[in-house]
């Protein structure tokens, strides 16, 4: 259907057209009058869907991981700026970065079907795990990024936990594990300084693998 949009919105435009010639280039008696311009606002009706649709997909096809079906990383970081401007620079919340460990075993080991497999488990894990206010994101090849809306330290800590735990119990049969480096979104406030101090606490957490680091 929406790959048949453009053909269809070009009939709709010529029938378009053709109603507005029709109302206003020839004599229409009442009878046919009310009809011709029911037509017109059924045209119009559909034309809007029919370029909602398209402008949904085209939103979804920019913004999202073709594999996970996660946000990707324009999006994430495109939310993650606005995220620190005014007025929501005050709101509680936490920036996880996420990295699977013995990734590149995965793939050399089981081949690259088990390695997309494994991300994608990863992908479920955190969609399920996180409320719909929060944001969660493949950054590109094993990395990922969750933003923690309204979270407090407490919550943010049990959130992530959960999610260590459940990863790994997943991917036992690849013997891969998850590190995650957390910040609190208070610590900086720009996304660059954010980030840097998040990948700090990832670094940290992937020394040892299999752990969650809180940056200081």
């Amino acid at each position: 259907m929406l790959k048949s949009l453009p053909v269809i919105l070009g009939i709709l435009g010529l029938l378009f057209g053709l109603s507005c010639y029709l109302l206003e280039k020839h004599a229409i008696s009442n009878e046919w009058h009310y009809f011709y311009w029911a037509i017109f606002f059924v045209i119009q009706a559909i034309v809007g869907i029919a370029y909602g649709l398209l402008i949904r997909k085209l939103y979804h096809f920019v913004y999202t991981d073709s594999l996970t079906q996660l946000w990707n990383r324009k999006y994430f970081f495109e939310t993650l700026k606005q995220e620190l401007r005014p007025p929501n620079a005050n709101n509680d919340g936490f920036l996880c970065m996420l990295d699977m460990d013995n990734f590149k075993c995965i793939n050399d080991t089981y081949g690259h079907q088990a390695g997309d497999d494994a991300l994608k488990t990863l992908a479920v894990v955190l969609q399920k795990h996180t409320n719909p206010t929060d944001v969660a994101a493949r950054l590109g090849g094993d990395e990922f990024a969750l933003l923690l809306r309204d979270a407090t330290q407490e919550t943010a800590c049990t959130t992530v936990e959960t999610i260590r735990q459940t990863v790994n119990s997943k991917l036992a049969k690849y013997n891969s594990t998850v590190s995650i480096g957390i910040v609190s979104s208070t610590a900086a406030t720009s996304s660059d300084k954010l980030l840097a101090l998040a990948d700090e606490a990832l670094y940290q957490a992937k020394v040892h693998k299999d752990c969650i680091v809180f940056s200081k």
